[in-house]
């Protein structure tokens, strides 16, 4: 539907604040996912409802990593939820709070089309406030090399491997020694 979503913005989105807090994590899932969408694909602005968004999706990512499946799912929704979030407006998103909490569930496990949106945020974000990501660059060089692993299955599709390969190129000319402890030089023009 994408933009014509928007007259039902209001009413979607009482019904997926319920849905986040329903005790079934397939309904935590699809709600998170959904709410993800609407933010993304609504023309209402939805940035005064930032806070609650996060706060409501804040317990999806308190997850063990031997939670059955349908939580994991969760979390990944969640993860993604939060990326389009931030796509959509980064300056309505709390960052110091939200990344250590969304990189800390890197790399995703269940839902990896997730890692689409995630890795757009990561790559919005070293676009146009690279300092805020300086603090986690050696994780996330680690679940940049998990994602582009050629042996594994495609996670990221080619517009976003395309993006962090280039990034990758970036910021070998800057760290090159952390580049290839990640295992990334395979990944470096000329490496």
């Amino acid at each position: 539907m994408k933009g014509a979503i928007t007259p039902s913005t209001e009413p979607l989105l009482e019904l997926l604040w319920r849905a986040i807090g329903d005790p079934d994590a397939e309904v935590q899932s699809n709600a998170a996912f959904a709410t993800g969408l609407l933010v993304e694909n609504s023309e209402q602005d939805l940035s005064p409802q930032y806070i609650a968004l996060l706060g409501a999706l804040q317990p999806l990512f308190n997850q063990p990593t031997d939670a059955p499946a349908p939580r994991l799912n969760a979390r990944d929704n969640a993860c993604g939820a939060v990326a389009r979030l931030i796509l959509r407006n980064a300056s309505a998103v709390p960052l110091a709070q939200v990344l250590p909490v969304l990189f800390g569930a890197l790399p995703l496990r269940n839902d990896l089309l997730e890692n689409r949106p995630v890795f757009r945020a990561v790559l919005y974000l070293f676009q146009t406030q690279p300092d805020v990501l300086s603090p986690y660059l050696d994780g996330l060089l680690r679940v940049f090399a998990h994602v582009l692993d050629p042996s594994g299955l495609d996670q990221v599709g080619d517009d976003v491997r395309s993006g962090l390969i280039g990034l990758i190129g970036a910021l070998n000319s800057q760290s090159p020694e952390k580049v290839q402890q990640a295992g990334l030089g395979p990944f470096v023009p000329g490496g």
